[in-house]
């Protein structure tokens, strides 16, 4: 009793003090959401129930590349998209490059594409055909890819 009574103002700062950050606690909570979550939200709770691993993507960039107009295939995925990155030779048109990459759907299950939305780049290392890229985008309830609209090669823009 004596050891409260002599040191009663330093343990009520200290009460205060953890009543404080408590309180700052609680403020910053409610003013700063959680970035973590902040972009999905609870959508990729069950993430871990599909999941994409190294092999399935070895295999489709090996698959893809048994084009000879294919030069480099890149993938990532972001959330629930898979983005594939397709580069291909200059003299690859338009129709052609849309085929390839509605080919890309038969390379996953239908367990992956129920869950996850596929976006396929298609470019070329020439830039000045300005009529690629060209970006095709499938959502997981449609059966084929929607693509950009068609361009044609025009002077280069200056």
């Amino acid at each position: 009793m004596k050891f409260l009574r002599k040191n009663k103002y330093a343990i009520l700062a200290i009460i205060v003090l953890i009543i404080l950050v408590i309180l700052g606690m609680k403020v910053k909570d409610l003013l700063v959401p959680d970035e973590g979550k902040a972009a999905y939200g609870q959508r990729l709770d069950d993430i871990k129930n599909h999941p994409l691993g190294d092999k399935l993507f070895e295999d489709i960039t090996s698959k893809i590349k048994e084009d000879e107009k294919v030069l480099e295939v890149t993938h990532y995925v972001h959330g629930k998209i898979i983005n594939l990155i397709i580069t291909v030779n200059d003299e690859m048109d338009v129709q052609t490059a849309k085929s390839l990459a509605n080919s890309t759907i038969s390379l996953f299950s239908n367990n992956e594409l129920s869950y996850y939305s596929l976006q396929v780049y298609v470019k070329k290392t020439n830039a000045s055909l300005n009529n690629f890229p060209i970006v095709g985008y499938k959502g997981t309830e449609a059966t084929e890819l929607s693509f950009t609209k068609d361009r044609d090669i025009t002077s280069n823009e200056g």
